[in-house]
């Protein structure tokens, strides 16, 4: 029961919130309203999908620190969650965050903005795989070794 708790309380924040960014970052009044060079709709569909981003991320926090009772299977692979959560939102924020800043940005900049962008995400690729090695490895080793085990008697 904690699992379907959860993914109403996270998926349904992170569905409502997005599917008011997309309606609303289509509506005329949005497109037409501009401060200097920013679209209003730019700036709405930017908090938005950045708010999914944020509430996805406080989800995948709230699963490591409390998995629920229904999905033993996670318990190995519990370290995980947060650093391929924030490979994929590094990933994703790369297109959101373009909303507000791509107005903004020279050539120069749009490259050293890629660039952050590389650098975060080989970051969090860094951080995924240390931690597989350091953290789950060892314990999906574990949990299969005790599988085996238990087909053999």
């Amino acid at each position: 029961m904690k699992a379907c708790k959860w993914m109403m309380e996270y998926g349904v924040a992170m569905a409502l919130t997005f599917l008011f960014a997309v309606i609303l970052g289509h509506i005329p009044l949005f497109h037409e309203t501009t401060v200097g060079k920013l679209r209003a709709s730019d700036l709405v569909q930017f908090v938005g999908y950045g708010s999914v981003l944020v509430i996805a991320w406080l989800g995948a926090s709230q699963l490591t620190a409390e998995p629920p009772d229904e999905w033993t299977w996670l318990i190995p692979y519990r370290a995980l969650i947060l650093p391929v959560t924030t490979l994929a939102i590094v990933s994703i924020a790369y297109g959101v965050l373009l909303y507000v800043c791509d107005p903004f940005l020279s050539k120069s900049g749009k490259g050293i903005y890629n660039w952050i962008f590389i650098a975060g995400i080989m970051a969090t690729s860094a951080w995924f795989i240390v931690t597989w090695v350091r953290k789950c490895a060892h314990q999906v080793a574990e949990v299969e070794s005790r599988r085996l085990s238990k087909q053999v008697v």
